[in-house]
């Protein structure tokens, strides 16, 4: 197996605390690798390995222990790679591409190895901006601004059990709620829940949203739309909370698994936490030196992954609340 190598992070700087109890969080590796911007990220869950995707058209996989690219890139996709979802399981990824393509790539379960020959699933007509497995990792579901649709595959077969779903306007994320038994949509017009099992719309909020969200216990949606952020309830849609949160408009968003926080990026070249409490700003934003896309929590709330312009990928500690 092929080792490519990659710049790790300077030596981790002490972990420093604020007057408010907030431990003030650091980066931990830089990781080099990408020729191009890298515009997601997620950590492969069950183990310590993250991937990103690139404009360069390529998926990688870091080593977190070294920081070191694990084996060659992950070629596949003839298009700029925009999002990828590693399923709970740990045992898939999947990615999409800006020509609509749409690849599943399988993790091995007992090594730091990938099948280097993806599944490919078609149906997208163009930009797929909008990636998410599923709880059990048999079915993920995607978004496209091209054809204005949300399709949910079965992941063996390549099979739309779902869809597409028209909505009407650009298709920008999708999320699953913790039960599995809905499905939202951020669009260009509208936040779109639908029943997974009878595929019956549930709920129609009348509001933008680039990125959307469930909170792990399923009640409450998160939801960006330019720069300002939105806390909704799930089931009427009423807004609990509404901020401006970035200075310039905002792209990516993550919510820790425990519940606690939430994480967002912006072309204002920062990464900002928020309290899922309070709704209050956590610290001061993390300073990147170019426009920030993706971002992914790990699956011990301690370590966040952000994608940058500046074809790197950081992984940093994540301020914690006394």
């Amino acid at each position: 197996m092929a080792v490519t190598a990659a710049h790790k992070a300077s030596p981790e700087a002490p972990a420093q605390s604020t007057r408010k109890g907030q431990l003030v969080p650091h980066i931990k590796m830089t990781l080099k690798g990408h020729e191009e911007e890298v515009n997601d990220v997620a950590f492969i869950l069950g183990t310590r390995l993250l991937v990103s995707g690139s404009h360069d058209k390529s998926l990688r996989v870091w080593d977190l222990d070294t920081g070191k690219q694990v084996g060659e890139p992950l070629l596949g996709h003839d298009a700029e790679v925009w999002v990828l979802a590693a399923s709970p399981n740990g045992r898939w990824i999947v990615s999409g591409a800006v020509n609509g393509s749409i690849l599943v790539w399988e993790v091995a379960t007992n090594e730091a190895e990938l099948k280097r020959v993806p599944v490919s699933f078609k149906g997208h007509k163009g930009w797929v901006r909008g990636i998410v497995f599923a709880m059990d990792g048999e079915t993920f579901a995607s978004a496209s601004s091209s054809d204005e649709t949300v399709c949910v595959w079965k992941r063996e077969t390549g099979e739309i059990v779902l869809g597409p779903l028209k909505v009407g306007s650009a298709a920008y994320s999708v999320a699953y709620s913790p039960d599995g038994t809905k499905l939202a949509a951020g669009t260009q017009e509208h936040i779109i829940i639908w029943n997974l099992k009878t595929g019956k719309e549930l709920l129609k909020i009348e509001q933008r949203a680039s990125q959307v969200a469930f909170t792990p216990d399923g009640l409450r949606l998160v939801s960006g739309n330019w720069k300002d952020i939105r806390i909704s309830y799930a089931t009427t849609g009423d807004i609990i909370k509404q901020f401006d949160a970035h200075t310039d408009t905002f792209y990516g968003l993550a919510i820790a698994p425990n519940g606690t926080k939430f994480a967002t990026t912006s072309y204002d070249k920062t990464t900002r936490f928020f309290d899922l409490t309070t709704f209050e700003q956590i610290g001061e934003p993390l300073e990147h030196p170019d426009e920030v896309w993706g971002v992914a929590f790990s699956e011990d709330n301690q370590l966040i992954a952000t994608g940058c312009f500046d074809k790197l990928v950081r992984t940093w500690t994540v301020p914690l609340i006394h």
